[in-house]
């Protein structure tokens, strides 16, 4: 496989790995790689889970044992995960969208629970969740989002290394039940097989000797990425040869001018922070102001994310931008704080840099509000904690 995994193991200090193994063929590949060169690679600890979604029967199950027959006979610590598949089908969204938002969530549990099982210092370990994705889905990725319309942060398609905090984990009891709280340690997902092609993950299966489990739900194409994997993206690269490729080429591209974009943002808006922000989830406020007095009653404590921007401050760096729409760059900065917004929630053509912060304003489980000479947005755990939030305030100004 060309693939460029020691290299940027060592560059990021990558020391302990958890395996997300589908059974399928790229995510056996990618198991068997970092087992056959873990001393190679310096890895400390490795594991591998397995997120049983609990919406195929029978097969579901298959892929599940065949995934701790693998890891065991390998001498690889095994994780197993189960949600709760008719919560998943009747739940608010897209099923594809509510099924990878909960493997993703049983993931950081199962990497914060297998440190902790093992005695791992929790603050001082760079863990990373290490999945399969490869070059084909970066493509769909990038042929999904071109299509129903994006912003710069999407044609950076899937990101080799993305950085997560603030997640919720939680504790494992002696009858193997999980117990929630708010873990604040930062987790990484380490994607290290995004230029490596399925033709290539099929003979490195085939020189290795290894076995795999298909998933026949992956060939229903009225979910929509497959439908983009079995009849969209083969009718372009017919019409188009070398699509597949430009369209990673693109989102390669596109990642290394983001981070040039960001180094803006950040020299734009880090000024206008006030001492008091939470910053990537901390738990503690500094020099809270006495007027936030309806904070005291556990909202703030319960934010998962916050921050605390000088309306002055904020404002000065609008004005110096007058001529220039600074929305979305603001929204982009945000988003990097951990609180993403929609295209739009803070344009508006007559303000400033063309920057409009709403006094109140709820969405989803992110809320802002304008308090004294501070704006403050947050995130909680519920869109109910987000609304309370925006209520409590606009009742302290009596509004």
């Amino acid at each position: 496989m060309s693939i460029d995994i020691a290299d940027r193991v060592r560059r990021h200090g990558f020391k302990r790995l958890l395996l997300a193994v589908s059974g399928g063929l790229d995510s056996i590949c990618l198991a068997h790689y970092f087992i056959e060169n873990r001393e190679a690679l310096g890895i400390e600890w490795l594991g591998i889970a397995h997120v049983h979604h609990g919406l195929r029967e029978g097969t579901a199950d298959r892929d599940a044992a065949f995934v701790e027959a693998f890891a065991k006979s390998r001498g690889i610590l095994f994780f197993l995960k189960k949600l709760d598949g008719d919560a998943l089908k009747v739940a608010e969204g897209s099923l594809e969208e509510n099924a990878r938002d909960a493997r993703y969530k049983a993931l950081f549990e199962i990497a914060e629970n297998g440190l902790l099982r093992r005695g791992a210092p929790r603050n001082d370990v760079r863990t990373a969740i290490v999945t399969a994705h490869h070059a084909g889905d970066q493509a769909e990725t990038m042929y999904m989002r071109l299509r129903r319309g994006t912003t710069l942060a999407g044609v950076r398609g899937i990101q080799k290394v993305r950085e997560i905090c603030n997640v919720k984990c939680g504790t494992w009891n002696e009858n193997s039940y999980i117990t929630h709280y708010t873990s604040h340690i930062t987790h990484f997902i380490y994607r290290p097989l995004l230029n490596t092609t399925q033709a290539e993950l099929l003979a490195y299966a085939r020189e290795n000797g290894l076995e795999w489990c298909e998933d026949e739900s992956n060939a229903d194409v009225k979910f929509a990425r497959n439908f983009t994997r079995h009849k969209a993206l083969p009718h372009l690269e017919e019409t188009c040869p070398g699509a597949t490729r430009q369209l990673c080429r693109i989102a390669e591209l596109a990642d290394r001018a983001y981070a040039k974009v960001l180094e803006k943002c950040e020299g734009l808006f880090a000024s206008a922070l006030c001492k008091e922000t939470l910053r990537h989830g901390s738990t503690e406020l500094t020099n809270r102001a006495q007027s936030d007095t309806f904070i005291d009653n556990g909202l703030l404590r319960s934010a998962r994310n916050d921050v605390q921007l000088n309306k002055k401050a904020l404002r000065k760096v609008f004005l110096a931008h007058a001529d220039t729409d600074l929305s979305e760059l603001f929204r982009l900065w945000l988003s990097e704080q951990g609180l993403r917004f929609p295209i739009g929630f803070f344009y508006a053509p007559r303000e400033p840099a063309h920057v409009k912060i709403p006094h109140h304003a709820v969405y989803r489980k992110r809320s802002i509000a304008k308090m004294g000479q501070s704006i403050r947005i947050c995130e909680f755990c519920t869109p109910d904690e987000a609304q309370k939030f925006v209520s409590c305030g606009m009742k302290e100004k009596g509004l």
